[in-house]
């Protein structure tokens, strides 16, 4: 496309240079007027298709071609002076190109100037006021059109190139997402794997066959980590969340920690327990991996119109830790897709509390 308007204005161009060359040789000039009238128009011709190809066409920088300028704007005056009215389309050509090539605060004094000359320059040869004004009115016409023309390549890369850096930002959100996804689904079950093995580890010789138990609920719990990946890669994971309250509370209560959970409230739609879902399996991971704690409790209540979940445990090992690592990040961001907050902080008596408020209604929206 910027091949074909660089082209259109070249055309554009030849024909006024044409138009002009024909009506000036209608008044029978010298054998040595025709000859540096034919030599304007080539230097013309030359310089002003170097200035257009080149920014219109290539896309080259603008500028850059000031030099060109110079000798479209010098034959165009000399030319109108020097040759006659007949000439008179030169300058708007030359103002044409300095809009396309120059930037917008030079290129709108420069085509001011060269309008302003060129209404100077019909003063000179004594045109009427009419003549003028029409000289006038058709130099911005061919000014605007020209500039327009030459700027339509660019506006068409810049869509272009915002078209692929959506699509860019697209794929990065959506390895953003998988990214997010993986590691909840493989970070709650290596956690627990990890946890088991090693009591597995420190009961192999005095309680073996609470080993040998440990060892099968380890191999248990990464099977279903197994399968919980290939689901999300699939894109058909909806945990349940009962399903989920029965595996962390199984899982705390392999490690010591004496867990309470409140039943799962009627009615809640399967978008919201699979987010609430992630949230409980986040929260009970956090305990087993920042806390010591020896007991934890699980709240379900709905509140309005929206579903509160608590996740409270006693004896934080590490009190001032911060609260926005990746996952509780990535819980953040799958409640902001549905309306919904979290919060995490020690809840000031040695222990520590997530709280998640989600809507029974979600409206998806864009995080």
């Amino acid at each position: 496309m910027a091949r074909a308007v660089a082209w259109l204005i070249l055309l554009t161009a030849a024909v006024f240079l044409g138009e002009g060359m024909v009506l000036w040789l209608r008044h029978r000039p010298s054998p040595g007027l025709i000859y540096a009238g034919a030599l304007g128009c080539l230097a013309f011709g030359v310089a002003f298709s170097r200035t257009v190809f080149d920014v219109v066409a290539r896309g080259g920088a603008r500028d850059r071609h000031l030099l060109d300028l110079a000798i479209c704007t010098s034959v165009a005056f000399a030319s109108l002076l020097a040759l006659g009215p007949a000439w008179g389309a030169l300058p708007s050509l030359a103002a044409g190109a300095a809009v396309v090539s120059l930037n917008a605060k030079r290129a709108a004094w420069a085509a001011g100037l060269i309008l302003v000359g060129t209404a100077l320059s019909c003063w000179l040869l004594g045109m009427s006021a009419n003549i003028m004004a029409d000289v006038l009115m058709r130099s911005a016409v061919t000014v605007v059109i020209v500039g327009a023309l030459g700027l339509l390549p660019p506006f068409a890369r810049e869509i272009h190139d915002n078209r692929a850096e959506l699509a860019r930002m697209a794929v990065l959100e959506e390895r953003l997402r998988f990214a997010r996804d993986l590691h909840d689904v493989l970070g709650h079950g290596l956690s627990v794997v990890g946890m088991k093995l090693e009591v597995a580890l420190l009961l192999v010789k005095s309680d073996p066959a609470r080993a040998t138990a440990e060892i099968e609920q380890a191999l248990s719990v990464s099977r279903e980590s197994v399968s919980d990946l290939r689901t999300l890669v699939r894109g058909y994971r909806q945990p349940s969340l009962g399903a989920e309250l029965e595996g962390v509370r199984s899982v705390l209560l392999s490690a010591g920690i004496t867990c309470r959970t409140d039943e799962v409230p009627p009615g809640i739609p399967q978008q919201v327990q699979d987010v609430i879902g992630w949230v409980v399996r986040e929260g009970v991971t956090n305990v087993l991996r920042h806390s010591t704690a020896t007991e934890c409790r699980i709240k379900l209540r709905v509140d309005g119109d929206r579903l509160m979940t608590e996740i409270s445990n006693d004896r934080a090992s590490a009190p001032g830790r911060p609260s926005d690592g990746n996952g509780l990040r990535g819980l953040r961001e799958r409640l902001s897709h549905i309306g919904g907050e979290l919060s995490a902080a020690p809840d000031g008596d040695g222990g520590f509390r997530l709280l998640a408020h989600a809507p029974l209604h979600p409206v998806p929206r864009d995080t």
